[in-house]
């Protein structure tokens, strides 16, 4: 059985602002001696947080952009914890939930299963069927019918373009996705990809175009089988 587990990888603000509250320094209760000075003075050099490519990576927050951000105020041990959590989904934002993706059962090696949806001003289903018959023909694609048994989504939304009374060609909105299970939730959930439009194609040319986005979406995912 192949099963991803994906996590949310941002890392809400607020989470970061409560981080750098904890690292405001204190008031002073007793005043500093020169000794003091020099000894707390030595232990920020060596305790201060710096910029790594993981705050990068897990904070999503850039070298350019650390000191702006406050992260630059934080002590390495408490910076190392935030990107620690935000590594292992934990750092405490309630949007934050594990998903696993994929079919329950393995597919065939080199070959996606793929769900299409259509939806919009296609009353008669041509589109839809234009659409699914153009897929239909890539490459190590199997066409299911549902997003459980999917390893990736293409979602369509068609408008029709009118001269009057009459057809000049469509406008197709579409987003691909991966079909996922909030584990939390015991919901569907999808991780998006690709965001696009198509304008004024017509029929035909529509779910060609649509076909050969989805095969290029697609690399990736035959490669990894």
């Amino acid at each position: 059985m192949r099963i991803r587990s994906v996590f949310w990888s941002v890392v809400a603000g607020g989470v970061i602002a409560g981080q750098m509250m904890v690292a405001q320094p204190q008031p002073q209760t007793k005043p500093k001696t020169s000794a003091s000075v020099k000894s707390g003075a030595a232990a920020k050099n060596t305790t201060t947080s710096a910029w790594t490519p993981d705050v990068q990576q897990y904070l999503g927050v850039s070298q350019g952009s650390f000191s702006m951000v406050g992260l630059n105020r934080l002590s390495k041990a408490q910076l190392d914890a935030l990107v620690i959590a935000a590594k292992n989904g934990t750092a405490g934002d309630p949007k934050r939930h594990a998903l696993t993706c994929g079919p329950a059962t393995p597919g065939q090696p080199g070959r996606v299963r793929v769900w299409v949806t259509v939806a919009g001003d296609d009353p008669q289903g041509q589109r839809q069927a234009e659409i699914v018959q153009a897929i239909r023909g890539l490459s190590g694609v199997d066409l299911v019918d549902s997003a459980a048994n999917a390893d990736r989504a293409l979602h369509v939304v068609i408008q029709e373009q009118t001269l009057g009374k009459r057809t000049i060609g469509y406008t197709a909105s579409y987003v691909t996705s991966i079909p996922c299970k909030d584990v939390a939730r015991r919901a569907d959930a999808e991780i998006k990809g690709q965001l696009g439009t198509y304008t004024d194609p017509k029929g035909p040319d529509l779910a060609r175009d649509l076909a050969g986005m989805l095969d290029q979406d697609l690399q990736a995912a035959r490669g990894m089988r």
